[in-house]
C-alpha cells in the first residue's frame, strides 16, 4: 500500500482551451453545449480529457501486477464523430500471461430541454469474445450517441504481464483539449524511458513510499518512483503522404523495462542483445517449422534439373505458389505445414516454409531473413527488442554463392522484388551460433518506368497515337498491383482514361499476371483538342508520375518514407501537321535534389516535322529529412509545373 497518494486535481495542470472539472462524472453544461474547438474548427470529436494511471504493484500472492487506469471524456462535433462512440479493445489471455479488463463505467451526456441528462450503458452492452488463439477482444458501444453529446469512458487493465507497459499516446486523430499520465514505479524496477512525438509535454517527479507486509509483523518499505505529463491543446495529428507508419511520430510514452531487482533476493535482467533475440527465434516452432522436410518431393524431383538459378528457384515457387494460396496476411509463426497443404491456404510465412523444403530439397542453401515491417515502425540496430519482427523472407543462396531474395506472399512479387512493405534497411538474416547479420533490403535491384508516345493531330482537331509502357523490379510490383486490384481489365483501362482524359483503344498488355520481373503494356488513344483556329495546344504529358497533391502542407514535422528508389523515362513524338510551326514548347531543364539524390532532366528539339521531348527522373533515396522538406515541396512543384507545360503549335 502507498503511505501517501497523489491526487490527479493535485497535479500542475497546462492550461487548456476548454476548462474541465476532472472528476469522472463531472460534465459541465458548457462542455455539452460546445459546437466546435477553437483550435481546431474542421474537427469531429475532441478528446476533453484523458487520464491514464499506470503502476505496477504487489497483488495479494506477493507477486506484480501492471495497472492501467484510463478515464477519457469525449466531445462529438459532427457526424464523422459518432465511431468515438464504439470501442474496442484487443487483450492478450494465454493459459499463463493474461490480461484482465474490468471496472467498465461508460455514460453519455446530452442536453435535454435545456439540462443535462446522463445516459448510463448497461453491462450488457459489454461483450467478449475470442480474436485469436491468444488475445481476446472486448468491445462496447455508449447509449444515446448523437452530435454534441460528450462521451466518459473509464475501467482498469490489470496484468501479470507485469514488464510490458504499452506506449501511452498523448496525441490521437483528433485533437486533445487535456492528456495527463502518472506512471508509478515501484524503486526495484529500472526502465528506459522516452518521450515520442513533437508537442510540448510538461514533466514533474515525485517520490513516494510504499511498504509491504512480509508476516510476522515485519514490513518491507520501499520508495516509489512517480513520473507525471500533462499537455494542453494538442493537435489532431495530421497523416501526411509517404508515411508508412503515423504512430511512431504521435505524441507519446515509451517505458521500456531493464532490469528488477529486490536485494537479497531476485535480480533479472531484462535487457537483451540481438544475439539473444536470434536465440529466442532459433530455438521457437518458427525454426523448427521451416526447417521441415519437403512436402512436395515427388513434384520437386520431376522439376527441369537444368536451368540457370533464377529459373529453378522461380520453379519451385511456383510449384508451391500452384498449390497453396496465400490468405493475404502476414505472419512470423507458420502452422503446420501438412495442416496448410491440406487447407490449400496460408500466410506469407507458411509458404516461405514450403517454398524453403523444395529449394533445400534441390540443393539450394535457404535462410529466414526476418523482418519489422514499415507499417510498424523502424527497427532500430542500437535498441534490440526481444519480439520485433512481423514476418520473415527467404535469403536463397546458390552453389557460386550468389543470393536472391524472395517472399512467397504476394503474386506481384518476384526474385528480390518484394512489397514495398519489406523494403527496410535493417533486417536480419537469422543463422545459428551467434552469426545472424544485418542485410539492407532496399536496393535488391533497379527500378524503373519507361513509357513512350507517339502522337499526331488529325485535321479534325483530336490527338491520337500510342502510348507504350514498361515496368521493371519495384515498379512492376506497383502497376501489377494496381492491374490486379480491378475485378477485370476494364476497370483498369477506365482508370487510364479517368486519370489521362483519353479515350483508350485496343489496349494490350505482357506480364501483369505472370511472376516475374517486368510488366508492360500499350495502347492506341484518342483525345479532343478543342476548336480548330490559328493554334493547338498540346500537353505532352500524358501521364504524371507526381501527385501535385502529395506535399501541400507548408510544414511537416516527421520524414518522407517514399516506396523504393526509381527512376523514370519518358518519351513524347509528336509529328507535327502541314501548316503549323512550333511557336511554343517546354524549356530544356535539368534540376538536382541533394536530399533525395534526385536529377530531373527535360530535352525539347524539332527536327524537321518532329518534336521530341524526353524527360528523366531519377531519385536515388528513400527517406527526406524533415529539414530538407521545404526543398523537397519546391522541387515537387517544379516537377508538376513542369507536367503543365504546353506544346503550342501556330499556323502559318
Amino acid at each position: 500500500m502507498l503511505a501517501s497518494v497523489l491526487l490527479i486535481a493535485s497535479l500542475e495542470m497546462a492550461a487548456q482551451t476548454i476548462p474541465v472539472n476532472t472528476r469522472f462524472g463531472k460534465v459541465s453544461k458548457e462542455e455539452v453545449e460546445l459546437m466546435e474547438y477553437p483550435a481546431d474548427t474542421s474537427a469531429s470529436a475532441l478528446m476533453l480529457y484523458e487520464y491514464t494511471s499506470v503502476s505496477i504493484d504487489f497483488d495479494a500472492s506477493g507477486g506484480f501486477k501492471l495497472n492501467t487506469r484510463k478515464h477519457q471524456r469525449i466531445k462529438v462535433l459532427n457526424e464523422e464523430g459518432l465511431d468515438w462512440g464504439d470501442v474496442e479493445m484487443i487483450y492478450y489471455n494465454s493459459n499463463t500471461l493474461r490480461d484482465n479488463i474490468s471496472g467498465i463505467d461508460v455514460s453519455t451526456y446530452n442536453l435535454v430541454n435545456g439540462k443535462v441528462v446522463e445516459t448510463k450503458m448497461p453491462s450488457k452492452y459489454v461483450f467478449r469474445e475470442d480474436f485469436t488463439e491468444n488475445y481476446k477482444k472486448l468491445s462496447f458501444s455508449a447509449q444515446e450517441v448523437r452530435v454534441g453529446s460528450v462521451i466518459e469512458i473509464r475501467y482498469t487493465v490489470s496484468s501479470n504481464i507485469y514488464w510490458e507497459i504499452d506506449d501511452i499516446f498523448l496525441q490521437k486523430d483528433i485533437p486533445v483539449n487535456l492528456s495527463e499520465c502518472i506512471i508509478r514505479l515501484p524503486e526495484m524496477f529500472e526502465f528506459n524511458k522516452k518521450q515520442l512525438g513533437f508537442n510540448t509535454v510538461k514533466y514533474e517527479y515525485a517520490a513516494e513510499s510504499g511498504s509491504l507486509p512480509l508476516g510476522g509483523g515485519s514490513v518491507y518499505s520501499y520508495t516509489v518512483n512517480v513520473d507525471k505529463y500533462s499537455a494542453a491543446d494538442i493537435p489532431a495529428f495530421k497523416e501526411e503522404p509517404y508515411l508508412y507508419n503515423a504512430y511512431q511520430y504521435y505524441t507519446a510514452l515509451h517505458y521500456d523495462i531493464r532490469s528488477l531487482t529486490i536485494p537479497g533476493s531476485v535480480y533479472e535482467d531484462f535487457s537483451v542483445n540481438w544475439g539473444d533475440v536470434d536465440d529466442s527465434y532459433l530455438d521457437s516452432d518458427m525454426m523448427r517449422r521451416f526447417r521441415a522436410q519437403c512436402q512436395f518431393k515427388d513434384e520437386v524431383a520431376a522439376l527441369p534439373a537444368d536451368g540457370s538459378d533464377k529459373d529453378r528457384i522461380v520453379s519451385a515457387v511456383k510449384l508451391v505458389k500452384g498449390k497453396v494460396a496465400w490468405d493475404k496476411s502476414y505472419k512470423v509463426l507458420p502452422q503446420p505445414l501438412a495442416q496448410v497443404v491440406k487447407a490449400q491456404s496460408g500466410t506469407n510465412a507458411d509458404i516461405n516454409c514450403l517454398i524453403a523444403g523444395c529449394l533445400r530439397e534441390m540443393g539450394y542453401t535457404v535462410e529466414p531473413v526476418m523482418i519489422k515491417l514499415r507499417s510498424s515502425g523502424l527497427l532500430l540496430e542500437h535498441q534490440p527488442e526481444m519480439h520485433p519482427y512481423d514476418t520473415f523472407i527467404l535469403k536463397v543462396t546458390a552453389a557460386d554463392g550468389t543470393s536472391y531474395y524472395l517472399d512467397g506472399g504476394s503474386d506481384d512479387a518476384y526474385i528480390n522484388v518484394l512489397s514495398p512493405l519489406m523494403l527496410v534497411e535493417k533486417a536480419r538474416v537469422l543463422r545459428p551460433e551467434r552469426m545472424s547479420q544485418w542485410v539492407d533490403l532496399t536496393r535488391l535491384g533497379r527500378n524503373g518506368t519507361i513509357m513512350s508516345v507517339k502522337a499526331s493531330v488529325a485535321p479534325d482537331m483530336t490527338l491520337s497515337g500510342t502510348v507504350s509502357s514498361k515496368f521493371s523490379g519495384q515498379d512492376s510490383y506497383s502497376i501489377k498491383r494496381d492491374y490486379n486490384s480491378f475485378d477485370d481489365e476494364d476497370g483498369f483501362i477506365e482508370d487510364i482514361e479517368n486519370n489521362t482524359l483519353q479515350e483508350v483503344l485496343e489496349f494490350s498488355q505482357t506480364g501483369m499476371k505472370d511472376y516475374s520481373s517486368n510488366a508492360s503494356y500499350e495502347y492506341k488513344f484518342s483525345s479532343d483538342l478543342g476548336p480548330e483556329g490559328d493554334r493547338i495546344y498540346i500537353n505532352p504529358f500524358i501521364s504524371r508520375f507526381h501527385s501535385k497533391d502529395s506535399f501541400q502542407s507548408i510544414k511537416r514535422e516527421y520524414p518522407i518514407d517514399f516506396p523504393y528508389p526509381y527512376m523514370i523515362n519518358y518519351m513524347f513524338i509528336l509529328e507535327i501537321p502541314e501548316g503549323y510551326a512550333v511557336e511554343q514548347m517546354p524549356e530544356n531543364a535539368l534540376v538536382k535534389l541533394q536530399g533525395l539524390d534526385a536529377t530531373l532532366k527535360l530535352l525539347a528539339n524539332v527536327r524537321g516535322q518532329v518534336l521530341q521531348i524526353s524527360f528523366s527522373y531519377t531519385q536515388n533515396k528513400m527517406i527526406g529529412l524533415v529539414n530538407d522538406y521545404e526543398s523537397i515541396r519546391e522541387f515537387w512543384q517544379y516537377i508538376n509545373d513542369t507536367y503543365e507545360s504546353m506544346i503550342v503549335l501556330k499556323k502559318i
